[in-house]
């Protein structure tokens, strides 16, 4: 059951509906035809009807099992194809056009119309049109137990309209209300892909630019570096005040911070890209993380693994280089020197990764905002405003998502999903 529920999970939308419909009417149909023959005694043809359901269910399963292979315009035609001509041989053997459930040819034509395209539709109208034709050929008629006709009886004929209309209508109401919810879905995925191509525009840009200040600015500082190392040695043979060593050195200092600034921005934005994923285990995630942590935060580590021997299949550095941000974010926003927890979470697809600190936590305004490019809530010279951004650019590289919940006085929690592959 597991194998068969992940199949049609892997079909197409639009065969995955028509699969659902096609086990609804094929349910349908044993129905009708279960009270037909007990209830109001109907001598149904089962040599031909029998084999005509058996293939509906066989095409469905076969469908269902290997549909993830095949593709899904001409897939669905030929099930289409093949649903006309099975109706059509059940209806020439019950009564050809007296038979009120001929009305069910509209639903083939409406699915598809709304599955197929425009050729293939009205493929479908010539098809059906032909079908009911050749029904007036038809010489049976519909007949009880006891051999009498029912086709003569006008109210028998209005009572068979009256269901198969009821039954029509369930289906096309069944089969657009599931590509309304479809459409919605599609609507939001479309939402979150445009989300996510303006990010990896700002991405780029970014990245671009980190390429362009870094370079432009190479040169200048190596100059300002060199004079003030002049100015250093100049001081102290000539100068006898000690302020203008003081001040060549504060000179110095900040040249080699710019410096440091334009490396880790460049860094951040343009290495790690194209990592390729590797495989390593949960477990090893806590002491891996040393090396991108300084003593005082790894220590204020409290890790929490769920599964410590799962394998994953990621770009480890950047991954790792993403969770220490996190905890880093964490330890300055909680200067107390309580534990940071590092929880580590898996369901065998996806893992979720949660920091929490005891921090002030944020206000819901600033929670919005947080992720957001050279958006932070540290003081100046303290923070650039971009390791959060880039791991969530990261995360949603990996078709994963980064979440924030915060609550002021009560600490912060970032919660980081990504599936086990990337």
């Amino acid at each position: 059951m597991f194998e068969m529920t992940s199949s049609i999970a892997s079909i197409a939308p639009g065969l995955r509906w028509l699969i659902r419909l096609r086990w609804l009417s094929l349910a349908g149909q044993c129905l009708l035809f279960a009270t037909s023959a007990y209830f109001l005694h109907i001598a149904l043809p089962l040599a031909v009807v029998l084999p005509c359901l058996a293939i509906t269910a066989g095409s469905n399963l076969f469908v269902t099992l290997r549909g993830d292979k095949l593709r899904e315009t001409e897939c669905c035609a030929a099930l289409l194809l093949l649903d006309t001509l099975t109706l059509s041989v059940i209806l020439y053997s019950l009564g050809g056009p007296h038979n009120p459930f001929t009305a069910f040819y509209l639903l083939h034509v409406t699915i598809a119309a709304v599955l197929l395209p425009a050729l293939w539709t009205w493929i479908g109208v010539v098809l059906c049109s032909i079908c009911y034709a050749l029904l007036f050929l038809s010489p049976y008629e519909i007949k009880s137990g006891l051999g009498i006709s029912c086709c003569g009886s006008f109210d028998f004929h209005l009572q068979g309209m009256l269901l198969a209309m009821i039954l029509v209508g369930i289906c096309i109401a069944f089969f657009v209300g599931q590509l309304k919810s479809a459409l919605a879905l599609r609507e939001v995925q479309l939402q979150e892909a445009m989300l996510l191509g303006v990010r990896n525009e700002k991405f780029a840009g970014l990245a671009t630019l980190a390429a362009g200040v870094a370079h432009e600015l190479a040169t200048p500082l190596n100059t300002i570096a060199v004079i003030s190392s002049d100015l250093e040695k100049q001081a102290c043979d000539q100068c006898e005040s000690s302020g203008c060593l003081h001040d060549a050195k504060l000179i110095r200092s900040e040249v080699d911070r710019c410096r440091a600034i334009l490396e880790n921005l460049a860094e951040n934005t343009t290495d790690k890209i194209g990592e390729n994923p590797q495989s390593f285990m949960l477990g090893d995630i806590p002491a891996r993380l040393k090396e991108f942590l300084s003593p005082a935060n790894y220590s204020r580590i409290s890790a929490e693994i769920t599964e410590p021997r799962l394998t994953v299949f990621v770009p480890s550095t950047t991954l790792l280089q993403a969770l220490a941000v996190l905890v880093k974010n964490a330890c300055e926003a909680d200067e107390s020197g309580r534990p940071v927890i590092l929880r580590i979470e898996t369901d065998r697809e996806r893992v979720l990764a949660t920091v929490q600190d005891c921090g002030p936590g944020m206000t819901p305004d600033v929670a919005a905002h947080a992720g957001e490019p050279f958006f932070t809530t540290k003081d100046p010279g303290k923070g650039m405003g971009l390791g959060l951004f880039l791991v969530r650019m990261f995360t949603e590289r990996m078709k994963g998502r980064l979440r924030i919940e915060s609550d002021p006085g009560r600490g912060t929690r970032v919660f980081m999903e990504f599936p086990l592959t990337a």
